[in-house]
């Protein structure tokens, strides 16, 4: 153990005293560690410097006893005892050195996601709520907005915010549709601009005033779903009613059943075809968006 100068009385082992430029000291602690000495860091109280020597002397397994006996008084508190700890076991190349947040830049498709849930979610929720039209050509202005403020760092790996929202938007069309080049086709006329993008992720799936998500897509792309198109097209029922068989009044019960009846004959391990499976699964989802917001 070294001897305080200044009270006559001895350091903990491990520790020496440091006079302050304006009076006072500080105590440094150290250890000898495959041959180096390795410097603990520096601290107000003998005891505190005390205490990182045994942490030290702990983590490189230099006995079971403890050097120093710390004063009740000296003792740190549980919050000082992890920040001592690991200050130590970084010094002593025990831990790998923390890396500040700001310098871990978050997952790109992590914060894709997180964008899609929140961001997304909430405008689409305020389109839904808004006269169509307008309502929706506000809230998709206010989207590529937000995409701007989140997708800033394309050398953090982000991606810049027009791929952000087309890549949503691929996402969403594949799966309600399942046709890539219906998805491509959207794509490639509204990817002029960032906002007219984003409004194929505000429309809501069920829009009771106007085209919902899905009607919009069949009433500007018809084409690709001419292979819909058969006895049941002039008889006025909505697209899914068409598919499912079935006929107002509409109920969740009758949605259910139609479905279910039909997807014995439709699914390919029955011997129907993919394309027809997923027409049918399709239908069945937009079925039950109308009966939700329709309160049946």
């Amino acid at each position: 153990m070294g001897r305080d100068e200044a009270t006559g009385g001895r350091l903990p082992k491990g520790v020496s005293a440091l006079a302050r430029p304006r009076g006072g000291r500080r105590f440094l602690a150290k250890i000898r560690h495959k041959g180096a000495e390795v410097h603990l860091g520096i601290y107000e109280t003998a005891g505190l410097a005390g205490f990182a020597f045994n942490v030290a002397s702990e983590a490189i397994g230099r006995g079971s006893r403890l050097p120093n006996e710390v004063h009740q008084s000296d003792q740190p508190g549980a919050e000082e005892v992890w920040r001592i700890t690991a200050r130590v076991r970084r010094r002593l190349g025990l831990d790998p050195p923390s890396v500040r947040a700001e310098e871990a830049p978050p997952d790109p498709e992590a914060l894709l996601t997180l964008f899609e849930v929140t961001v997304v979610g909430f405008w689409r929720d305020q389109a839904a709520r808004s006269d169509p039209g307008a309502g929706v050509d506000a809230a998709a202005r206010r989207l590529a907005e937000a995409a701007r403020i989140v997708f800033w760092s394309p050398s953090r790996g982000h991606p810049n915010p027009g791929e952000a929202i087309s890549r949503l938007v691929a996402r969403r069309l594949d799966g309600a549709f399942r046709r890539s080049d219906l998805t491509r086709a959207i794509l490639d006329d509204d990817g002029d601009e960032d906002w007219r993008v984003a409004r194929w992720l505000v429309l809501p799936d069920v829009f009771p005033a106007a085209r919902g998500f899905r009607d919009e897509a069949r009433f500007l792309y018809p084409e690709f779903f001419e292979e819909e198109t058969g006895e049941a097209s002039g008889s006025g029922l909505p697209r899914w009613a068409e598919v499912l068989g079935v006929e107002p009044p509409y109920t969740v019960a009758k949605v259910r059943d139609a479905y279910r009846a039909r997807s014995k004959s439709a699914h390919p391990d029955a011997g129907g075809s993919h394309v027809d499976f997923v027409r049918l699964r399709s239908a069945y989802e937009e079925a039950r968006d109308y009966c939700r917001v329709m309160g049946i």
